[in-house]
């Protein structure tokens, strides 16, 4: 790069191209893992049984289609929603011969009605306060209940779901759903809560991990009959990442990434992007320290500490 006395920079771009800039933004430390450049972590033979990345859905040819009678959604983040709202909406698929396999229960952004996360964490204390009101002593932030009573008064205000009542979720991956999708999902009743997948033999047969197992529920199908829609790669692992990220603040460059330990993409953009708009008010070591992310709490989750678990409030917040 050269530079001018405007103290602007010029970068050499592929096909020849050059750009002037102060700074350079760098994105790749946020680059998500996608099933379709993610394999699956469960084992199969793929001469056997047909596993597709959900990207496949879309282009996959008719005669393949007619082959398929049954699908397993293996996954229940966000792209495993839209797997089920796309099989329904736009192939016509009847949600019987849909059966999903949900890991892990999470909590769903009502796209109706989001709030920032600046929001929630101020609904959050609110709750602590009044909690520690009416007990007559100083609650424990350092628990789940903190989180945790947010999302449930959130519930209440519309600005969150969750699939059944009956379960209180244990994740958070700011997953978006519209009511009418929502609505839609829910008439998958093939909903499966065994766990991780670990593998799935030549019959179909789905192995979790754990040592419990499930054979496909309809009575006609088999492996060559169905198609196990990859939905699992874990979008927040960020798997590129092969060595640690540099500061989110150095000359000439800003590098985005994950900061305060939350999936709100929106939030962690306004923060560094009003740090970057102060200028020379602080200094780049000060911008950092600002953006530092806290110790993410222990996780046995395949997916790492980014699996969403709903954790608690440590020091190093």
């Amino acid at each position: 790069a050269t530079s001018d006395q405007h103290q602007h920079h010029r970068y050499r771009l592929s096909g020849g191209r050059s750009i002037m800039a102060k700074k350079v933004v760098d994105a790749r430390y946020l680059q998500p893992d996608l099933p379709i450049r993610v394999p699956p972590k469960f084992k199969y033979d793929p001469n056997v049984v047909n596993v597709v990345p959900v990207n496949t859905l879309a282009v996959t040819a008719d005669n393949q289609q007619a082959q398929t009678k049954h699908y397993v959604i293996i996954g229940a983040g966000k792209t495993g929603m839209d797997a089920i709202v796309y099989l329904i909406q736009h192939e016509n698929v009847n949600p019987d011969n849909i059966l999903w396999i949900v890991p892990n229960e999470a909590w769903i952004t009502a796209r109706e009605n989001i709030g920032s996360f600046a929001e929630f964490l101020h609904e959050c204390t609110e709750l602590q306060k009044k909690s520690d009101l009416a007990n007559n002593e100083r609650g424990n932030i350092e628990s789940e209940d903190f989180f945790q009573r947010g999302f449930l008064e959130w519930e209440k205000k519309g600005k969150i779901y969750r699939f059944d009542e009956d379960i209180l979720p244990t994740k958070f991956k700011d997953a978006t759903l519209s009511k009418a999708e929502l609505a839609l999902i829910k008439n998958v009743k093939r909903v499966v809560r065994n766990g991780r997948v670990e593998s799935i033999d030549d019959k179909g047969t789905i192995h979790f991990v754990g040592g419990t197992t499930l054979s496909l529920p309809w009575s006609s199908s088999s492996a060559a009959d169905t198609t196990f829609v990859h939905c699992s790669a874990g979008a927040f692992n960020y798997s590129k990442q092969t060595k640690k990220p540099p500061p989110v603040f150095s000359p000439h460059r800003i590098s985005l990434q994950d900061v305060y330990g939350t999936p709100g993409f929106c939030f962690v953009g306004s923060i560094i992007g009003k740090l970057e708009s102060l200028g020379t008010k602080f200094t780049d070591d000060e911008k950092n320290a600002m953006c530092a992310a806290p110790t993410p709490n222990p996780s046995s989750s395949p997916l790492g500490p980014s699996g969403g678990d709903i954790g608690v409030i440590t020091p190093s917040h």
